[in-house]
């Protein structure tokens, strides 16, 4: 045996520890790269398909110990009743609510006493103590973007379909694996009890043809070191060359149908992701909305409870004069009272709506959001006169229902994906019709080693190469499965084209229905603004008469201001039904956008041509 030189030892030792060294560098993270990653192919495939980008970050969090994750009864509970929820065995007095008020005088009346109702709003409308300015539309549609589960969840889908497609992409690229193995044993008598180690190390690299087949070459080298004598036994590599080409079957563009759809996908969940964004600015600002309404009918009727109080003290006041009667106080009384518990219950609805507000947008429920934290409806109609909410703006385009139409026949993320759908369905048959083919394969394979005498592992002999090629063909005796899936894919084709041509009729019912529900909530808006004027006008005539002249009774006084707080009620739900028509129409037609902190924009105006069909509607599955 021929002893190893310092040199060979020392460059196993560089081998083995470069190996090492890469695999401990690709570790690191791992996380921070497959990230930037995907953003990069995320922000591409978004200005592709939708002319501007949105990040999409996931984050990255550490799971916590799984300690408890392998616990056999996890989380154990009990049946014990906490304090405080046990039943009680009487029934608690019921009191009168306390009705005060600041800026009014009390009563100064021989009746039994009656407290009025406070002004002082309870702590879940009270200004909230941590917000320093208004929350606004543009905040909670920013909000929602940042904290909202469901949009969290969206964007990881999308990171997931992109995650999918690196890795198909990969695939098609040269793909290295190495090894190295060590084995340490005694070969006994054979070798006088020797005690040997192995050293093998294994590189291959392997490549993906666009039409089917694969490539591959490795190489393996190996190294046996006698322990007790420190000679080197054996010391060889071989290299093996191969090549694997399909003729019929799994031959053509059916090679990378994978890689193809996955492709699509991504499309698809670009497009997906960005409906839902612009279906959450809808679903925000509507309840949005909503909550100003509700905060303007507690402001509304926290109004008419104070006119109440005064006029509940004006019937005390007058109860004795020629011109009193009781039966005015007691109505006056209960309308006072009748305001007070409306006052109450807006207050709750208010409570509770903006509870499912803040779950909607991934608040906690436990932030404060009072009145005084939000954006009044005046200010938002002042705010849309200066430009500042572009998207609740008067859309020219609802005069035109078949422009309209043809807009979101033509944008419509939805439909282009069902439209795109068919052309996944229709190349789903060729891929069946291509399986029905016999298997045809061509390979070949080129060997050449080292020689063991030489001790040199990189000292190959291209003379001592080893060829072969073959060519296989299997007769295609059994393809019913073969056969039933290229039925399937026929029939599947139909179906496509059918759920397209249905979502193409149902998006123009969609557009008719919010361009007529537009077109109505206008109307219905200009109806309450003069409801409000016609009721103003009439409660003040009704104080007027009351108080002044004192020819009417307060039943007149009390219709008249209750009708004027219904009708500023509807003039309210007027102003956001409109708002949140108008956003309809945008969602409707793909006519919206928003950016990552909430601010909207409407897309430019375009001129059209004629309406055209969405997707082909050829029926041919081919």
């Amino acid at each position: 045996m021929k002893t190893v030189s310092v040199r060979q030892t020392l460059t196993w030792q560089a081998l083995t520890l470069l190996i090492l060294l890469s695999a401990s560098l690709n570790g690191c993270n791992i996380v921070a790269q497959t990230d930037r990653q995907v953003a990069t192919l995320i922000a591409a495939r978004q200005r592709h398909a939708l002319g501007c980008s949105v990040p999409v970050d996931v984050g990255h969090d550490e799971p916590e110990s799984i300690e408890n994750a392998y616990a056999r009864n996890p989380r154990p509970t009990t049946l014990e009743v906490p304090p405080g929820f046990e039943p009680t065995t009487t029934q608690p007095a019921e009191t009168q609510p306390a009705i005060t008020l600041s800026t009014a005088a009390q009563p100064t009346t021989t009746q039994a006493a009656v407290t009025q109702p406070t002004t002082t709003l309870p702590a879940e409308t009270q200004p909230a103590p941590s917000r320093g300015s208004v929350f606004t539309l543009t905040d909670a549609l920013a909000y929602a973007q940042r904290h909202r589960r469901a949009y969290q969840t969206a964007k990881e889908e999308l990171y997931l379909a992109a995650l999918n497609l690196t890795l198909e992409r990969h695939l098609w690229t040269p793909i290295f694996a190495a090894s190295l193995r060590t084995v340490y044993g005694n070969y006994g008598e054979a070798q006088d009890f020797d005690q040997a180690m192995r050293f093998v190390g294994d590189l291959e690299v392997s490549q993906r043809l666009p039409y089917g087949g694969e490539f591959t070459a490795g190489m393996i080298s190996t190294l046996i070191r006698d322990v007790g004598k420190t000679i080197t036994a054996e010391e060889q590599s071989e290299v093996v060359l191969g090549l694997t080409v399909p003729l019929l079957r799994g031959a053509g563009h059916v090679a990378q149908e994978n890689l193809i759809q996955l492709e699509r996908e991504l499309t698809y969940s670009v497009r997906t992701f960005e409906r839902y964004r612009r279906s959450q600015l809808v679903s925000v600002a509507r309840a949005y909305f909503n909550l100003l309404r509700y905060k303007q009918a507690v402001l509304d009727s926290q109004d008419s409870l104070e006119r109440a109080i005064i006029d509940f003290q004006r019937a005390q006041d007058v109860e004795e004069l020629p011109n009193g009667s009781p039966l005015d106080t007691q109505r006056a009384e209960q309308r006072m009272l009748s305001q007070q518990n409306s006052l109450e219950i807006a207050r709750e609805s208010f409570r509770a709506l903006a509870d499912d507000f803040k779950i909607l947008i991934g608040m906690p429920v436990d932030e404060p959001l009072g009145l005084d934290d939000l954006e009044n409806i005046e200010i938002i109609e002042r705010q849309i006169a200066t430009g500042q909410y572009p998207l609740l703006r008067r859309v020219p385009a609802v005069q035109n229902e078949e422009l309209a139409v043809q807009v979101a026949l033509e944008r419509r993320f939805d439909l282009l994906t069902s439209c795109d759908r068919i052309d996944d369905a229709r190349r789903d048959v060729a891929i069946s019709r291509n399986a029905l083919l016999p298997d045809l394969n061509w390979s070949g394979s080129v060997r050449f080693d080292t020689q063991d005498d030489h001790y040199n592992m990189g000292a190959f002999h291209f003379e001592r190469a080893n060829w072969y090629t073959e060519l296989e063909l299997e007769l295609p005796v059994e393809r019913t499965a073969e056969r039933n899936e290229l039925r399937r894919s026929l029939i599947e084709v139909r179906q496509t084209q059918r759920a397209a041509t249905d979502l193409a009729e149902r998006i123009r019912a969609d557009v008719r229905s919010a361009v007529n529900q537009l077109r109505l909530q206008e109307i219905s808006l200009r109806i309450q603004k003069r409801n409000v004027e016609v009721a103003r006008s009439r409660a003040e005539y009704a104080k007027y008469r009351f108080e002044e002249i004192g020819d009417i009774s307060n039943r007149d006084k009390i219709e008249a201001e209750t009708e004027l707080l219904d009708a500023l009620n509807a003039l309210n739900e007027a102003k956001t039904a409109r708002w949140s028509a108008l956003l309809e129409f945008r969602l409707a037609t793909e006519t919206l956008q928003i950016d990552e902190q909430g601010e909207q924009s409407a897309l430019p105006d375009i001129d059209y041509p004629l309406p055209a069909p969405p997707c082909d509607q050829n029926l041919s599955p081919e």
